[in-house]
């Protein structure tokens, strides 16, 4: 026995690899740029082997780097005796083996590269048949699906270069998660139904209010709208936008407007991702220039002055053709 075991320290002394006898294995599964460490403890004296080559060993508390490869790469702890590499590359998969006082464990690691995050895109924003679009930058054994509520509802995998998968959502439902996974990382993205599905938007009204204008034209226009989200409303003027509102927080939209040319269309219009709503405004049919009631209401006063001029005049002639008939009869009586 005691042979045996000065044996097995020459060999580790000299670098030659033992085979284990009672090996235990393990699979590792990490990402590039991370760190794998190997946690068994080689505190006195022991190797580390890849594929059956070794790249370091400790000796009397020591660490020494015997693959140049490794070095700078490859690190010791004398407080924990675990060996690590601190950023893997995707070389770095293979079989490892490390020895110490204990016997030898196994360990297959597979360095792979990382899962990028899914994005979804809207397909068909308008309820109730809202459909969104998941897709992932593709590699080595990713796998790509969505799940609800941990359900998974459907997936895809294929050698392209990029994974996406399309899915139907019920409005009125859980969230729902894209997962974008392979053997070492596993990245999701998680949607709101509601963020994704939208109403149409509802038509613009107009009416006008008693507002004073300026340059020439007293019109002005209030236009109005129910909101819903990410709603816009906007006047417009020959494709020009000449103001516009969004807020979230009202049950309505309204945007006043003050009309400066009575010759040009104008526009209210409301809009959402999935819909666009216009209600057209012709100024000519509806605004007059400033003073346009004050000339009817002077032309409506003199027509009333010359009615009572009238009247007054008729009871005048009549008045005078009754007292002159009257004055005629007295002067009969009179010389009678």
């Amino acid at each position: 026995m005691r042979t045996a075991v000065i044996l097995v320290y020459t060999c580790w002394m000299a670098g030659v690899h033992v085979p284990p006898t009672l090996a235990d294995s393990n699979m590792l599964n990490s990402i590039v740029g991370e760190e794998v460490i190997f946690r068994v403890p080689v505190k006195e004296t022991g190797f580390i082997f890849k594929d059956d080559n070794s790249i370091a060993k400790v000796v009397d508390h020591h660490s020494y780097i015997t693959n140049i490869n490794y070095s700078g790469r490859l690190h010791w702890s004398d407080i924990t005796g675990f060996f690590a590499i601190p950023s893997l590359w995707r070389n770095d998969s293979g079989k490892y083996r490390v020895q110490n006082n204990d016997g030898t464990n196994i360990y297959q690691l597979t360095v792979w590269d990382p899962v990028p995050i899914p994005r979804v895109s809207s397909r068909n924003k308008k309820k109730p048949t809202c459909s969104v679009l998941c897709s992932v930058e593709n590699g080595r054994e990713v796998t790509l699906f969505w799940q609800r509520e941990g359900k998974t509802l459907a997936y895809s995998n294929s050698s392209s270069t990029s994974l996406s998968l399309q899915l139907q959502i019920e409005y009125n439902s859980a969230p729902y998660s894209c997962v974008a996974k392979n053997p070492a990382r596993t990245e999701k993205v998680t949607i709101k139904p509601e963020e994704f599905c939208f109403d149409s938007v509802s038509k613009p009204r107009i009416t006008s209010t008693a507002a004073e204008g300026y340059q020439g034209r007293y019109c002005s226009l209030l236009c109005s709208v129910e909101n819903g989200r990410e709603v816009t409303l906007s006047w417009q003027r020959e494709g020009e936008t000449l103001s516009h509102t969004s807020s979230p927080d009202l049950s309505s939209l309204t945007l006043l407007l003050e009309i400066k040319e009575s010759n040009i269309t104008y526009s209210c219009v409301a809009k959402n991702p999935i819909s666009e709503e216009r209600t057209v405004f012709y100024p000519s049919q509806h605004c007059r220039e400033k003073g346009g009631h004050s000339h009817d209401a002077v032309v409506y006063i003199v027509l009333v002055l010359r009615l009572v001029e009238f009247v007054l005049v008729t009871l005048a002639v009549l008045l005078l053709i009754r007292l002159y008939r009257e004055g005629r009869v007295l002067t009969q009586h009179q010389h009678r």
